[in-house]
């Protein structure tokens, strides 16, 4: 466990923030969750490129990117005692007054803070997990989607219904019925001889670890289409893993009361053999 939890806040050392800050009014910003190993952020560079695309997105005031940068190095080495442990960075578009308009916010909010490993994902990682299909849907919003927003009010009342289902995870789908993602992970499916991923052009996050996973891929001369994707062609897949910066690569053993067979276990390592742990 880790001693003491640290917070950074503009490089300072603090847990306090400005009641007025938009990123509490209105989810205002964005956030990354990184995993940190033996004293590195690990894939750091795909982290701050989806956090720069969301910066521009949402038309933010500029970030001192070398200062983030240096924070998260730097918080990463006071974790070195650890084998595995987690960095959480927040951006905010600061304060502003009473309604949505953003002029006058010109001062972004850097906020990091460090955080236990789940221990539990490496045990993932080993034997799989079961997951259901979420009731819960994703709207469609292009401008926003595969960026990592602060208003994450979908997640929570997905979260709540795997919790009411003792769920350990689930597929959710768009308004449109189409395979988006789990809770808090990216899905890949091997379907007729072929790895694909959801094309997430209307909603979902393009996580840093799928990303790795598809250059990794590319490299590799493994081919991984993304592609609109039904629960149908999810309960016939011949392999289904979930991903995300921490998990890493999780198989699925079960969706609902379709099991998947044993013989995925060993699709699914030839995609982790590719990957340098990150």
């Amino acid at each position: 466990m880790l001693k003491r939890k640290i917070m950074l806040i503009n490089g300072i050392p603090t847990t306090q923030i400005s009641a007025t800050d938009r990123g509490l009014a209105y989810g205002d910003g964005l956030f990354s969750t990184i995993k940190v190993k033996n004293g590195r952020a690990c894939l750091w560079e795909f982290h701050l490129k989806r956090l720069k695309l969301g910066a521009q997105v949402l038309f933010f005031p500029p970030i001192n990117w070398t200062a983030l940068t240096n924070e998260v190095v730097l918080l990463a080495q006071t974790l070195a005692n650890k084998s595995d442990a987690v960095i959480k960075i927040i951006l905010t578009r600061g304060s502003g007054g009473r309604g949505y308009s953003i002029q006058g916010c010109n001062a972004p909010q850097r906020i990091l803070s460090s955080h236990d490993f789940p221990a539990f994902y490496k045990q993932w990682q080993a034997q799989g997990i079961d997951i259901i299909l979420c009731r819960q849907q994703l709207a469609i919003n292009p401008q926003l989607a595969g960026l990592k927003t602060l208003n994450r009010l979908e997640q929570v009342l997905i979260k709540r219904e795997l919790e009411s289902q003792q769920a350990i995870e689930g597929i959710v789908c768009d308004t449109n019925g189409n395979v988006i993602e789990a809770c808090s992970a990216n899905v890949f499916v091997y379907l007729n001889n072929q790895w694909c991923t959801p094309k997430l052009d209307g909603c979902g996050v393009k996580g840093v670890k799928r990303r790795q996973i598809m250059e990794s891929a590319l490299l590799a001369n493994i081919s991984i289409i993304e592609t609109q994707l039904s629960v149908d062609d999810l309960l016939k897949a011949d392999a289904v893993f979930l991903s995300n910066a921490l998990m890493g690569i999780v198989p699925v053993k079960k969706c609902q009361s379709h099991e998947y067979s044993m013989d995925s276990f060993a699709l699914i390592a030839q995609i982790k053999t590719m990957l340098i742990e990150g």
